[in-house]
């Protein structure tokens, strides 16, 4: 099963939980290419100091263990309006 979707930052500053649309054991995020700054992501504590960062275009691949749910990603943005996209599978 392939799950997507995207965490859309509307205020900078502001962690954004992703929302659940399954569970995954592999999973891509990628910032997108247009966003004006960069995006941080991480669990609920996520920050401009707390997280991983990437930068418009980077990506990053996860591998776990144990399947996970989407919903346990969140994202913050050092500007308004940026969005990072994901794609999952089992």
């Amino acid at each position: 099963m392939v799950v997507s979707g995207t965490i859309a930052v509307a205020s900078a500053g502001t962690r954004v939980q992703a929302a659940h649309k399954g569970n995954f054991k592999t999973a891509v995020f990628k910032a997108r290419s247009n966003n004006t700054g960069d995006i941080y992501l991480g669990g609920g504590d996520v920050s401009s100091s707390a997280g991983m960062t990437l930068t418009p275009g980077e990506s990053i691949q996860f591998q776990l263990a144990n399947p996970a749910s989407t919903a346990q990603f969140w994202a913050d943005a050092a500007n308004n309006n940026d969005q990072v996209d994901f794609i999952g599978s089992i």
